[in-house]
């Protein structure tokens, strides 16, 4: 398309460049060496250094997910390499982390996408919550869903326990509920918070 100028004269349109900037694969592979952390350079090695990759990163799973290119704390201290079965490597450190984080309030840390073992941050953990179905009165629908059957007494118990105490860690919330004795109540207990994290 031309134009004309007031004299009348034609003008030309602006040339574009001759080729489209692209992303490319390698600058794919760039970002995420460096942003999961692959590089020897950048792995985290303290229990500060793995809270700020988790806010950085906004959300990371535990371990790495095979079917999921996503950062993992995992990958982001051991390497780009399966999970060790020696419980004495280094990598397992994050065991450690994971646990000293309970009740400090650092990241949530649940089996929340794909049902496998997420750290999300505290900073947009909101979002996550606006992206589930959790909307009206908590203090009333979870007893409405008891009364109609769609919450197990398991899960009754845990919700009356957050509603009394707030935010708890694992142990304290299991303590709280009784469902610390036997293999039984173990099983009761993952079933129950695995289906209120999905379903919530």
């Amino acid at each position: 398309m031309t134009t004309t100028s007031k004299a009348g004269a034609k003008r030309r349109p602006a040339s574009r460049p001759a080729t489209e900037p692209r992303l490319s694969f390698e600058r794919v592979l760039r970002y995420r060496r460096d942003t999961f952390r692959l590089a020897p350079g950048r792995r985290v090695s303290t229990i500060e250094q793995a809270a700020q990759f988790v806010d950085e990163r906004g959300f990371v799973f535990f371990w790495p997910i095979r079917e999921a290119v996503l950062p993992s704390l995992w990958v982001a201290v051991a390497g780009d390499r399966p999970v060790a079965d020696a419980h004495d490597d280094p990598g397992h450190v994050t065991w450690g982390w994971k646990d000293a984080m309970l009740g400090r309030r650092k990241w949530y840390y649940a089996k929340v996408l794909r049902r496998k073992s997420t750290l999300i941050s505290l900073q947009v953990a909101p979002y996550f919550y606006a992206l589930s179905e959790n909307y009206g009165a908590p203090r009333e629908d979870y007893l409405l869903n008891y009364q109609q059957g769609l919450l197990s007494p398991e899960a009754k118990a845990i919700y009356e326990v957050l509603l009394r105490e707030g935010p708890t860690d694992t142990v304290g919330l299991r303590r709280a509920t009784g469902m610390t004795s036997d293999k039984s109540a173990w099983r009761a207990w993952q079933l129950t918070i695995e289906r209120l994290t999905i379903e919530d």
